[in-house]
C-alpha cells in the first residue's frame, strides 16, 4: 500500500488542507516553517495513532483550536490489493479515536499489524543522541510489528519484570529470599526467549545495514549494527537463573531487576577492517559527527524497511524529512538511485538543488505553502468525504 492522500484538521500549522501523493518518490519543497516536518508528522499520525515527536497529544493541536483530526487514504500497490481509509481525531478530555475502514481501531498494537511505516524527523537523531531505553523501544515496536510472538515475549518480560520487582522490594522488608524462586524461574524463561528473538532480529538487520551504509555513509566508512546485551548469545535458562540468584541481594537492595534483556542496548559502529563488534570501531554515539549521525538513522530505517519487506512483501512508506543537507552530491545521487526502488517515498528539502532535472522530472513534487488554487480544490474535495464523528465539518468535535 501507499499513501494516497491525507487531509490535516487543525493538526499542527495546518488549519484544513489535504495533499495527494502518488507511489514512488515524493519530493515536498517548501522554506524554513513553511509545515513541511508538519505534513509528515500529520501522515505518520494518521497510520500510528501516535506523533514520531511528542508524546503530549494536545501539542499537535492547531493553536485555539479544540481538537485535530487526520484522515489519510491508501492505495493498492497491485490491482488484486484495495484502498484503504485511516481516520484519528483527538479531543483533550475526550480521549482518541481511530478508524480503520470505517472500524473503531482498540488498540495501537492493532493498527501498527495494519500497516509498515518509517519516518526521519529531527527527533530522529535521538536514536543515535538518546538514551539505551529508546533505542529498546524502537527496535521492540518495529520487531513487535512484523513479529506477534516477538510482541508477546516482549510483553511477558515486562509483566515478569513487573511482578519479581514487586516481590524484590517484599523481600527488603523482610519476607523469606526463597520466595523469589518462582520468578526467578519464570524470568529466566521469558528473558531467554526474548533474547533469542532479539539478537535474531539485530543480526539480520545488521546485513541490511551495512549494505545501505556503504551506499550513503562517507567514503571509507565501515558501519555495523550490534546488539549489547547482559545475555550472552546462545544463553540458557538455567544459567540465567543462577545469574538471577547471584546478583539477588543487589537486585534486593535496590528493589530492580538490574540483569536482563531490559538492559539491552543498539550500538552503531564503524568498525573498520575490525570484527562487527560492539567493543571494536568508533562508535557513532559519542564520537560520530552530527552528520554521521544522521546518516546513521536513515541507514537503519532503510535497513528495517528492507527487512520489513523481506518478511511481508510490502516495502511500506518512507517519510524523510531534511536528509538530503548532510550528504555530498554523490551520497545524494545514491539515495535517490535507493527511494527509486524502494516503494514510496516522501522526502523533503528546501533546496530542488539537491535533485538533478532528470529525477525531479519523474517525481510528484508538492510545494509549500500550497497555492490558494490547490487550498479550495482541496476544499471540494473534503466537502464531498463521507462525515462521520471524525470525518464531519472541521467545526465538529470528534468523540471518544
Amino acid at each position: 500500500m501507499f499513501v494516497a492522500a491525507v487531509r490535516l484538521v487543525h493538526f499542527r500549522s495546518y488549519d484544513d488542507t489535504t495533499i495527494d501523493f502518488r507511489p514512488g518518490l515524493n519530493v515536498i519543497v517548501g522554506e524554513n516553517a513553511s509545515g513541511k516536518t508538519n505534513l509528515l508528522e500529520g501522515a505518520y499520525f494518521a497510520l500510528r495513532a501516535q506523533s514520531p515527536r511528542t508524546r503530549r497529544d494536545d501539542k499537535l493541536i492547531s493553536w485555539g483550536e479544540s481538537f485535530t483530526r487526520v484522515e489519510l487514504d491508501l492505495g493498492p500497490d497491485t490491482e488484486a490489493g484495495g484502498a484503504h481509509r485511516v481516520e484519528v481525531g483527538y479531543a483533550p478530555g475526550q480521549g482518541k479515536r481511530v478508524q480503520f475502514d470505517g472500524s473503531e481501531v482498540a488498540t495501537l498494537e492493532e493498527l501498527r499489524h495494519r500497516t509498515t511505516v518509517f519516518i526521519f524527523v529531527p527527533e530522529s537523531l535521538l536514536l543515535i543522541k538518546g538514551s539505551p531505553a529508546r533505542r529498546r523501544a524502537h527496535l521492540d515496536n518495529f520487531a513487535g510489528a512484523l513479529d506477534r510472538g516477538y510482541e508477546a515475549a516482549w510483553r511477558d518480560l515486562h509483566a515478569v519484570l513487573r511482578q519479581r520487582n514487586a516481590q524484590l522490594v517484599h523481600v527488603r522488608e523482610g519476607a523469606a529470599p526463597m520466595s523469589l524462586d518462582p520468578w526467578d524461574t519464570r524470568l529466566a524463561q521469558v528473558a531467554c526467549e526474548l533474547s533469542r528473538r532479539r539478537r535474531e532480529i539485530v543480526t539480520r538487520l545488521d546485513d541490511h545495514f551495512a549494505r545501505i551504509a556503504a551506499l550513503i555513509a562517507p567514503a571509507d566508512a565501515r558501519w555495523r549494527l550490534s546488539l549489547v546485551s547482559q545475555m550472552t548469545e546462545g544463553a540458557d535458562e538455567a544459567a540465567f537463573t543462577a545469574t538471577l540468584k547471584a546478583r539477588r541481594d543487589r537486585d534486593v537492595r535496590r528493589g530492580l531487576t538490574l540483569v536482563g534483556p531490559h538492559r539491552d542496548d543498539l550500538c552503531f559502529a564503524d568498525v573498520g577492517g575490525r570484527p562487527a563488534t560492539a567493543s571494536a570501531g568508533r562508535d557513532l554515539r559519542l564520537f560520530g559527527s552530527q552528520g554521521e549521525q544522521r546518516t546513521a538513522v536513515l541507514a537503519l530505517l532503510l535497513a528495517e524497511q528492507a527487512f520489513a519487506a523481506d518478511q511481508t512483501g510490502e516495502l511500506g512508506t518512507l517519510f524523510l524529512d531534511d536528509v538530503m543537507s548532510e550528504l555530498d552530491d554523490a551520497r545524494r545521487r545514491r539515495l535517490v538511485s535507493l527511494l527509486a526502488v524502494s516503494g514510496q517515498a516522501l522526502i523533503t528539502t528546501t533546496n530542488r538543488q539537491y535533485f538533478t532535472e532528470d529525477e525531479l522530472a519523474s517525481v510528484r513534487i508538492v510545494e509549500l505553502p500550497l497555492g490558494a488554487a490547490h487550498v479550495q480544490i482541496a476544499a471540494e474535495a473534503s466537502a464531498v468525504r463521507e462525515g462521520s464523528a471524525l470525518g464531519a465539518g472541521a467545526d465538529d468535535v470528534p468523540s471518544g
